[in-house]
């Protein structure tokens, strides 16, 4: 800890410090989600290849196209309507109201992961669904956090008096986020309502007092990760604000294009989204479970595997990071632009959202599919009280689209098509931000080979983890 650092800088850097050692002490817990293990049986390599060599086209395209042309089209935008004011209040107010029944919920509710609320909503609508909601219609969650609500209306009596110190940047989100991160892929008490119940309310709390001590646009801008995170997400929709207060539509990515550098902080907090979505499609593989010494057909659980796991969600993240400076370092050297390099680092990082959320879709696809259909269940008896609020308690879920040739064919097109996708538009919003920067065609191609060599190796890896034999 630098001792430079105020006390009060010291303490915001030591509470999640704290609430780390917290939640890395381990529990019996119930810990499995509904998607079960599924071996692929169609011609992965095939698929592999063709998606692969797509993303690679689309650069030798941008190679070659007319360079003011394109950057004229990238950067074109459509004023569709003004944004309606006021309700933001009544929302969060709302979505706090959800936060304190989920808790509710998850004391008093089934123990059962599959029968509670509580984790169903927190990661299959509140984190998978938002993140994919965010990546199309904008940054809904400005509007539906649980806190600017119930913060409005403190604040409005005990207005903040505290700065937070601006040589944190983003580590209290990064410090969160990993913490989120490591409850979701790690912990074996991830569906557990009960651990839940722990993490969501120190989660809460902990933003809540940052929020009134700090004010909510500082916390929010630097400090609470999923507004942070569904804020950059929301960055790659069609659809977003412009300076002129109406909603504009564009090309994915178009509302990034011109965005200002994130700090080194913010740079790893992406790439760190980039690394957990890799690294959980990885860690259940047989071949990681092989070099863990495991036999994947006799899995142990999570909690036989916790700090492996740990330590290879932190190598996936040094290995992005290290991958990614790398790549834009030595193609902006390669391109004469060194004077631009540390620019590009902050800039082109916006690039790799599209690819993170892509692989994020594809990678829940098949497990929304199931869990969308507990949640049609348990919407009507949450605190498991015998009710049937909606005629949907006694409904029963079905996985057997999972042993149909026929859905498994969709389902893996439909997965191979958004990550292809998500790795074009990654290329497109590349080749756009460096010509931004750079002005010439032939400086920001070349500025871009290393990246996009990058994510055409990243394209390979991601549908590999998608076909992988799992346990």
């Amino acid at each position: 800890m630098p001792s430079c650092l105020s006390p009060l800088g010291r303490r915001a850097v030591l509470l999640p410090a704290a609430l780390i050692v917290l939640l890395l002490v381990p529990a019996v817990a119930i810990a499995h989600e509904a998607a079960g293990g599924l071996i692929l049986l169609l011609p992965r390599d095939f698929y592999t290849m063709g998606a692969t060599l797509a993303v690679a086209a689309s650069f030798i395209l941008l190679a070659v196209v007319p360079q003011k042309p394109f950057h004229r089209i990238a950067t074109a935008t459509l004023s569709l309507f003004r944004m309606p004011e006021g309700g933001g209040r009544s929302l969060s107010l709302a979505s706090t109201a959800l936060v304190l029944v989920l808790l509710i919920a998850g004391l008093t509710g089934a123990h059962d992961p599959l029968r509670n609320p509580l984790p169903l909503v927190l990661w299959s609508i509140g984190w998978i669904s938002m993140t994919l909601a965010c990546a199309f219609f904008g940054n809904l969650w400005a509007v539906l956090n649980p806190w600017t609500g119930l913060v409005d209306i403190v604040r409005s009596h005990f207005p903040p008096r505290m700065t937070l110190p601006a040589r944190l940047g983003y580590l209290l989100a990064v410090s969160q986020f990993l913490i989120f991160i490591w409850v979701d892929l790690i912990s074996p008490h991830s569906m557990d309502p009960d651990r839940l119940v722990l993490h969501l309310s120190l989660f809460w709390g902990f933003n809540f007092a940052g929020m009134v001590l700090f004010g909510k646009e500082d916390w929010c801008a630097r400090a609470e990760p999923l507004h942070i995170y569904f804020r950059l997400v929301s960055t790659i929709a069609p659809v977003g604000p412009g300076v002129d207060g109406r909603v504009r539509l564009g090309f994915p990515g178009v509302h990034a294009i011109t965005l200002p550098p994130l700090s080194q902080s913010g740079v790893a907090f992406v790439l760190l989204s980039l690394a957990a979505g890799t690294f959980d499609g990885w860690s259940t593989t047989f071949r990681w479970m092989g070099i863990l010494g495991f036999n994947p057909l006799n899995y142990p659980g999570r909690s036989a595997v916790m700090w492996q796991n740990t330590l290879g969600l932190l190598a996936a993240w040094a290995l992005v990071w290290f991958l990614y400076h790398a790549c834009v370092r030595i193609g902006a050297r390669l391109a004469g632009a060194r004077d631009a390099e540390q620019e590009l680092v902050g800039r082109l990082v916006y690039s790799i959202l599209p690819i993170s959320v892509a692989y994020h879709g594809s990678h829940f696809l098949t497990r929304l599919l199931v869990d969308y259909q507990y949640v049609y269940q348990v919407i009507s008896d949450p605190f498991a009280l015998g009710w049937d609020l909606f005629g949907t308690a006694h409904y029963h879920t079905t996985t057997s689209f999972f042993s149909r040739p026929d859905s498994v064919f969709v389902l893996w097109n439909i997965q191979t098509a958004i990550i292809t996708i998500g790795h074009v538009i990654g290329i497109c919003m590349a080749h756009t931000i460096a010509l931004d920067r750079l002005g010439s065609g032939r400086k920001a191609v070349v500025s871009q080979t290393l990246l996009a060599l990058f994510m055409v190796g990243y394209t390979a890896m991601g549908l590999w983890l998608l076909g992988a034999p799992r346990v």
